[in-house]
């Protein structure tokens, strides 16, 4: 019975980060965007993934879009930050802003 239910939770563990690797594959990247394509998607999504320079893949959300973020008032102790990510023809795309 033991091994039934390690068996179990192991293959649980298994299916669920499958799960996770496949959801994140069938996210477009930023990497194989342009630069405008990501600021579209950007602002119709409010998310995208971007590859890091070290392989990782990260989702990018949070920040006001680009073109209503060169308004954004973050306050006298905050200053405005923009949010880059890697695109096919942009090493340092601003999507977004953020305080």
């Amino acid at each position: 019975m033991r091994a039934l239910v390690l068996t179990s939770t192991v293959s649980m563990c298994v299916f669920i980060a499958i799960a996770a690797s496949e959801r994140a594959a069938a996210q477009q990247l930023t990497n194989s965007m342009t630069c405008a394509q990501a600021k579209s998607l950007y602002q119709k999504q409010g998310r995208v993934y971007t590859r890091t320079r070290n392989g990782t893949v990260l989702p990018i959300y949070g920040g006001v879009p680009e073109a209503q973020g060169r308004n954004l008032l973050c306050g006298r102790d905050r200053s405005q930050r923009p949010v880059r990510v890697i695109t096919r023809d942009n090493r340092r795309c601003t999507i977004a802003y953020k305080c």
